[in-house]
């Protein structure tokens, strides 16, 4: 029964009463037209905007996420859509922008060891393969979608076992595409849960186990991937409500 307000005008939703389950080893895709709240959606339940209403259940038990740094600490990881704004720390290296969303592993008594951050960061930034001369690179000087793999190396740095990609491939190109198909392949064979946001329909249809599709801050219908066609889940994203 997740609700997020509109800023703006009074007694209108940006999402609305929305039931949303995932399971481990899960690939859930949420589906949509640009504007139908499936990023707020994702965005309320890891605390970056605030609800009005709704509670949120991990293995059964229910938590409080109030903020970003809550979600983290109940084991969530969120791949932002926009990365220029909530993503990254531009001035900031590769090593610091991987390494600050888990300060706990690699501080003592307050202090950053720099042992510790230089063999965590490391290990994440080899796993996505990120291409640079040096791991102390400003992100500002990296391609696309090499901003992207450090995003999803900085999100994976908390080991979640949830992971919302949020247009995990938006403007990288066709090779970096196919290692983050293959990253949310070995996060759903590890147990990771995966909530996947895409615009791109094939990308969607190939990836995901099951799809909620919504619209105008609604769900509005669930497809499992063997009933699931393209032409069904545009027909259930164009639906349109009349205001009363």
């Amino acid at each position: 029964n997740l609700s997020v307000p509109h800023p703006y005008i009074a007694n209108r939703y940006l999402v609305e009463n929305v039931n949303l389950s995932i399971r481990a080893g899960e690939v859930v895709g949420l589906a949509g037209l640009v504007g139908a709240g499936r990023s707020e959606t994702v965005m309320a339940i890891f605390g970056e905007l605030k609800k009005s209403s709704g509670d949120i259940y991990i293995r059964g038990k229910r938590v409080t996420i109030r903020n970003t740094k809550e979600a983290i600490k109940n084991g969530m990881g969120l791949a932002t859509e926009d990365r220029k704004k909530y993503g990254l720390l531009f001035s900031w290296s590769i090593r610091r922008n991987i390494s600050f969303t888990n300060l706990k592993e690699i501080t003592k008594m307050g202090f950053i060891s720099p042992q510790k951050e230089a063999a965590i960061t490391r290990e994440y930034y080899d796993a996505m393969k990120v291409k640079a001369t040096s791991i102390n690179d400003l992100v500002d000087s990296l391609s696309g979608g090499n901003q992207q793999k450090v995003v999803l190396a900085r999100t994976l740095n908390v080991k979640p076992s949830i992971v919302i990609l949020d247009e995990p491939t938006k403007g990288i190109d066709v090779g970096a595409k196919a290692e983050i198909y293959q990253l949310i392949n070995d996060l759903a064979m590890q147990g990771v849960g995966v909530i996947l946001i895409s615009s791109e329909l094939p990308e969607l249809m190939a990836m995901s186990d099951r799809f909620v599709v919504m619209a105008e801050g609604r769900i509005v219908g669930e497809l499992s991937k063997k009933d699931a066609t393209e032409a069904k889940v545009m027909n259930l994203a164009v639906t349109t409500f009349k205001e009363f």
